[in-house]
């Protein structure tokens, strides 16, 4: 009998797949980002001092190391798609417990969105590896930055916004609504045998033991590092930004303007993309790193200088470069491990938020014993502009 063929169908495969996985990343995106600015502040008014939010935040960071280190255990034992409930469940926990508004509540809850986001960042990535193809994640990058961008340009003024004017536990039920999403949408791909979700085909290995054949390899430890630098400026802004501007007497809606505007240049990824390819990866780097931390030095010196208003201008032109860094994405650690290393190399490189997360409140707490708030934003700056020497260092093809 004569074969029927479906082109556009067949041809659409790996479109579906993408799309799949850029639905996912972006309701995840919802969830951090509508409580990204109203978290802090809530820390903050909670605890009344920002070296008591750095302690909060060292804390529950360790949980989400620890996670991080304990998944591949845990991936040995159950499938994926158990481990992503479990993740799912737990931002849907910390969103009920947030609800609450005690300062109990508000570390547990804390406790869980590391933890949801330590399993669903590892897992999520585990599965785009297995499904999308090398070659076409210079593609499918920008475009997942591009949605979850568009949620982060969103997020943080709108659950100020949703929290102060609507209704307060309004923002938090967004929040559990966006992880809702996310798991209903997952398990009717796996249900249906959606072709954006065929089943898992690794299992990573301990980071413990892949971290000597990680150290082994400098491209890899390079990428690890310019990760950190990123996620550590992010850190300070989410977390430092909306406090700087309460701090300074301005209303919290201002530090969620400030966060959104800040990350509004995200929507541009595309371009910065472009850019990158025009002028390589490593001068787009070096630019980005290279203005932020610039930036960032330039608003705590007019914050010290009693110009609070020229700070926050500042902050979010910091910002603003920072995103241009984020527009190549994780593409030196994807161009960089080898195919068949991608599930334990994954996890190790994944630790960089988790360390992150740790490290820079840790040491920020330390600045904020002997310091004013602004000196937060010096040490950042400088962090970036390390980070900026670091990136002439990418190979020149990259």
């Amino acid at each position: 009998m004569r074969q029927i063929h479906f082109p556009v169908l067949l041809a659409n495969v790996a479109d579906a797949r993408a799309r799949a996985f850029v639905v996912l990343f972006a309701c995840d995106a919802i969830t951090r980002s509508i409580l990204i600015t109203l978290v802090p502040l809530q820390a903050y008014a909670l605890f009344g001092a920002a070296r008591s939010v750095s302690i909060v935040y060292f804390s529950v960071a360790i949980v989400g190391l620890v996670t991080s280190l304990a998944l591949p255990i845990l991936l040995r034992h159950i499938p994926r798609r158990w481990a992503m409930t479990i993740g799912a469940a737990c931002q849907i926990l910390s969103g009920l417990l947030f609800m609450l508004g005690t300062p109990a509540s508000l570390v547990a809850g804390l406790a869980f969105q590391t933890l949801a986001t330590a399993i669903l960042e590892v897992v999520i990535n585990l599965y785009m590896m297995d499904h999308i193809p090398r070659r076409s994640l210079n593609v499918f990058e920008p475009r997942r930055l591009l949605f979850t961008g568009t949620a982060f340009a969103i997020g943080p003024w709108l659950g100020i916004y949703l929290h102060r004017e609507i209704a307060e536990g309004l923002t938090y039920g967004v929040a559990i609504l966006a992880s809702l999403t996310l798991l209903v949408f997952f398990w009717i791909l796996r249900l249906t045998d959606d072709p954006g979700l065929q089943a898992a085909k690794s299992v990573p290995l301990s980071p413990l033991r892949a971290i000597p054949r990680f150290a082994a390899q400098p491209r890899l430890v390079l990428a690890w590092i310019l990760a950190l630098g990123r996620n550590g400026f992010w850190v300070t802004f989410f977390i430092y930004a909306p406090i700087y501007v309460t701090h300074a007497g301005y209303p919290p809606q201002i530090g969620g303007a400030l966060v959104s505007l800040g990350l509004t240049p995200m929507l541009l990824v595309r371009i910065w993309g472009r850019i990158g390819r025009a002028i390589g990866l490593r001068n787009l780097l070096c630019a980005g790193y290279g203005l932020t931390g610039l930036s960032c030095i330039a608003a705590a010196a007019a914050s010290l200088s009693d110009q609070p208003l020229l700070g926050i201008v500042l902050l979010w032109f910091a910002a603003a470069c920072g995103t241009i860094i984020d527009g190549a994405g994780n593409v030196p650690f994807l161009r960089a491990v080898h195919h068949y290393e991608r599930p334990a190399m994954t996890s190790v490189f994944m630790t960089f938020r988790h360390v992150g997360a740790l490290a820079i409140p840790g040491i920020l707490a330390l600045v904020l014993w002997v310091l004013p708030l602004p000196y937060v934003f010096i040490f950042s700056g400088m962090i970036t502009l390390v980070m900026a020497v670091l990136s002439r260092l990418l190979p020149r093809r990259l």
